[in-house]
């Protein structure tokens, strides 16, 4: 859906980014906000949410549900 990424992000690792969700997710969460796009929430630009271990040992549905669980949605 949404894909951001920005040239020279220096990201640690222990954020989850909005386009780093999966498309259903981002919509999820876009119908739950109340938003049209990432940027009404500076998501485009700020992390949905941190956690506190590497993302390359987590797979995407532990990614997605990390997020939803932060903002209170799941």
């Amino acid at each position: 859906m949404f894909s951001n990424p920005q040239i020279g992000d220096i990201l640690t690792d222990d954020t989850i980014m909005f386009y780093e969700l999966s498309d259903d997710t981002q919509s999820r969460l876009l119908d739950f906000a109340g938003v049209q796009h990432p940027s009404d929430k500076f998501w485009d630009v700020l992390p949905v949410a941190y956690i506190y271990q590497s993302k390359t040992h987590m797979s995407q549905d532990e990614i997605n549900d990390e997020a939803l669980l932060q903002l209170g949605i799941i």
